[in-house]
Formats: structure tokens, sequence, C-alpha cells
């Protein structure tokens, strides 16, 4: 049975529980740890690598995904007609669009100082990085809820693909997290650049039939379980605890 729910409503309160987020970091945490906090996404110095780990992974996994699909579907790629012309119909290039979204993204994001500032190290600190991610991507998925019942796709099956895409990507994200110091600009830098690569897939290949989506998530679910056994559940990460922030 698909769920029902209008999109504005939906996209309202979904976005909406950002603020929220921001308000009680600032009420349980005060002034002072607050401005630790916003330092944070100042913490650029992590090395050049996990830069382009948090910039190119999600879209190289979203371009495998559409290339999967034209491979097992036999339906071209075509790039005429992206998302990004339906959100900004702005008669421009598509690179000229690229690092403006992009830069609206990163400022707009306010969701990672909630999620990966100030839960995922309270969650840490009494578990394992898998179990603290795992939480986190279930609280993060139903946080979520209503921009996804508006989406469009939302039978049950998509549901629960919904919340197991959420439960990977959490790993990816704490795995991130912890390798760069608890770099809240990586982070950011990270959740930013899958937005904007999804916002320049075909119109066509995101939206029919959710071979796609389908598709992206088990590459989603591949590189988190690689990510696991090659760190450890412990840390999801080779740097040493005492070396990320809290």
């Amino acid at each position: 049975m698909p769920f029902k729910v209008p999109f504005v409503v939906a996209l309202t309160v979904g976005w909406a529980f950002i603020f929220i987020s921001l308000l009680m970091t600032w009420l349980t945490l005060g002034k002072g740890e607050m401005a630790r906090l916003f330092m944070r996404f100042f913490l650029w110095r992590v090395g050049w690598r996990w830069h382009l780990v948090a910039l190119l992974l999600l879209p190289a996994l979203q371009l495998a995904s559409i290339l999967l699909t034209s491979w097992l579907t036999g339906a071209p790629v075509d790039y005429s007609h992206p998302m990004i012309r339906e959100v900004a119909p702005i008669d421009a290039p598509l690179l000229a669009l690229l690092v403006p979204w992009m830069l609206f993204e990163m400022l707009t994001n306010g969701e990672e100082m909630g999620w990966r500032g100030y839960v995922l190290p309270r969650l840490q600190a009494r578990h394992s990085a898998l179990v603290a991610s795992l939480v986190v991507g279930v609280i993060w998925g139903l946080w979520h809820l209503p921009k996804f019942l508006g989406s469009g796709m939302n039978s049950e099956r998509s549901l629960a693909w919904f919340i197991v895409a959420h439960l990977a990507l959490a790993i990816l994200y704490t795995w991130l997290y912890n390798s760069t110091r608890g770099s809240l600009l990586l982070v950011t830098l990270f959740h930013a650049s899958g937005n904007t690569a999804g916002m320049f897939l075909p119109v066509s290949f995101a939206v029919a039939g959710g071979v796609m989506q389908n598709l992206l998530i088990v590459l989603i679910i591949l590189a988190a379980i690689i990510v696991t056994v090659a760190t450890g559940p412990a840390r999801l990460s080779r740097v040493e605890e005492k070396q990320v922030q809290e």
C-alpha cells in the first residue's frame, strides 16, 4: 500500500527538523561548546585524499548506478535534461550551474552539526563506531521520512530500501568523520557532493521504475561493507581514537 503525503507538507516538515537540531545543540552544549563545535567546520587539514573521498565517492557511486542501469535495461544515458533543470530552470550550461549549486548545498546544509557533530560522538563514547552508526542511521532515516513520503516513490518496499540506505550511508559518514579527526567540513562536503550529484542525474533514470535507486543502494551497501571489513567495526577508521575530537 503506497503512502500519500502532500509533497509541500512533507518537504516543509523534513527541513524544519534541521533547525530543531541546531536549536537543541545550542541548548544542550551552551555557547562555549557551540563555538568549539563550529570550529570543526574549519578543520580542513586532514590530508588531500580525504577531500577527494568527500568530493567524489558518492558521485562515483551514482554514476556507476546510472551506467549499470543503462547496461541492464538497455536504456541509453541521456544527460540532456537532469534534475537541476526542473529545480532551477535557468538557461545556462550545466558546468556553470555545478559550482553554485555545490556552494548552495554547503551553505544551507546544517544537518551534519546535529548528526555527526553532536549525536555521533556521544554514541561512540558508549558503543562501537558500527553500532553508533546504525543508531544514527535509523534516527536519520526517520528524520527524513516526511520528505520520503512526499517523494512519489513511497511503496512499502521503497521505504525498506530508504531505511537500509541510511544505515549504510551512516557507516560511510562515520568512516569519513573518524578518519578526518571529526571534521564537520568534510562530512558536510560529503553530504553536499551527494546531493549535488543527484541534481545532475538524468530525470528519466531518477524517477522511472526505481532501478537506478535500487542499484545505487546496493553499491552503497557494498561500500559500507568494504569499509567495515577494512577498518574494523570498533572504530570504522585507522585513526587513533584520541585523535578524533569530541
